[in-house]
């Protein structure tokens, strides 16, 4: 099938997808949440170019809610894309009019959204009626994957992507007994070369299964998947760079790290047989 042919059937109706932007999305975007299990996100500009800059919600001002999966795919009501085509083709012209400033990305849990400072709030018929023209979308749905069980729920595995990745792989070690490892950067991928990253390469922990795949808060993954999440082209795993990750989190903030632990555990009990 051609590419102007397939992407005709991924559509949807012109007016269907202007009364979604009109509400910057969120309706669309949490029925579609609900139906795939992926992240909720937020796009905001905020009046500042500065990313340490802290600057109170009041003034962000939203651009578009979305729906995304653990790595580089966006799934939005004009279709799927990666990451950098959306930044470019919708965000971009999205903060153009606010003029000087950043855009800054969340992610939510659907009940948080009711919360923000969005310009429509969630509308609970809305969210049914854009659930019930997704779901009659089947080749929408289709080009969306799976999410690989088990399937913490999406807001919780990514609080453990970034920075509590150690405290999760720890308590699949000694809840399950998985040996946990850390990932080190080699070499990125073209265009990823400013990723931060530990001085000895470390962008992340995660557990080893005997089949040679790994496991994090998303799931059980090739190794080489995981990595590309976080544009690593090659690497090498350390036992003894987890172990001073955690070393670290247990001096420098004890009591944040033992409560990951105690609420990953919880997860893993909940969601994982």
């Amino acid at each position: 099938m051609g590419q102007a042919k397939l992407k005709r059937r991924l559509a949807f109706a012109p007016e269907l997808i202007a009364e979604w932007e009109a509400d910057n999305c969120v309706n669309f975007a949490i029925a579609l949440a609900r139906l795939t299990g992926w992240l909720l996100h937020v796009d905001w500009w905020v009046p500042s170019t500065d990313p340490n800059n802290i600057v109170p919600t009041e003034h962000w001002k939203p651009l578009r809610v979305y729906v995304a999966d653990q790595g580089q795919r966006v799934f939005d009501v004009r279709g799927t894309k990666s990451i950098d085509d959306f930044v470019t083709r919708t965000i971009k012209p999205l903060a153009m009019p606010f003029g000087m400033g950043g855009v800054r990305t969340r992610f939510y849990e659907e009940d948080a959204l009711s919360t923000l400072p969005l310009r429509v709030a969630p509308d609970p018929i809305k969210v049914s009626q854009a659930k019930v023209a997704i779901e009659a979308n089947e080749a929408f749905l289709a080009a969306i994957p799976r999410r690989v069980p088990p399937c913490i729920p999406a807001a919780e595995a990514a609080q453990y992507t970034f920075g509590l990745c150690a405290a999760f792989a720890q308590a699949l070690q000694e809840l399950k007994g998985f040996e946990p490892v850390a990932l080190l950067v080699i070499r990125f991928k073209p265009g990823w070369q400013g990723t931060e990253c530990g001085a000895d390469g470390y962008v992340h922990s995660l557990v080893l299964h005997a089949d040679g795949t790994g496991e994090d808060s998303w799931g059980q993954a090739p190794l080489s998947d995981i990595a590309a999440r976080f544009g690593v082209a090659e690497y090498r795993l350390s036992h003894e760079a987890h172990a001073r990750v955690v070393a670290n989190l247990q001096r420098n903030s004890p009591e944040r790290y033992e409560a990951a632990v105690e609420k990953a555990k919880a997860l893993i009990s909940t969601y994982r047989n």
